[in-house]
């Protein structure tokens, strides 16, 4: 696997509809492959619950098919 790299730029991040790339920062997760990134998303569905529950209870689903 070799020695962890820490944070660096890996992806580059395009809107789908236009294609156009983005700048600024990103962090990108692989919730199918990443345990990590699962309990990131469990966190993150938490904090929007409050003002987006249509998106908290969306990523609640999606995290419920990977494990």
């Amino acid at each position: 696997m070799g020695e962890p790299k820490g944070l660096y730029d890996k992806y580059r991040v395009r809107k789908t509809d236009t294609g156009e790339e983005l700048e600024g920062d990103y962090f990108v997760l692989r919730p199918g492959r990443d345990p990590a990134a699962r309990k990131a998303l469990a966190a993150y569905a938490e904090a929007v619950r409050p003002t987006n529950e249509v998106l908290a209870r969306d990523l609640d689903e999606w995290l419920s098919r990977l494990k």
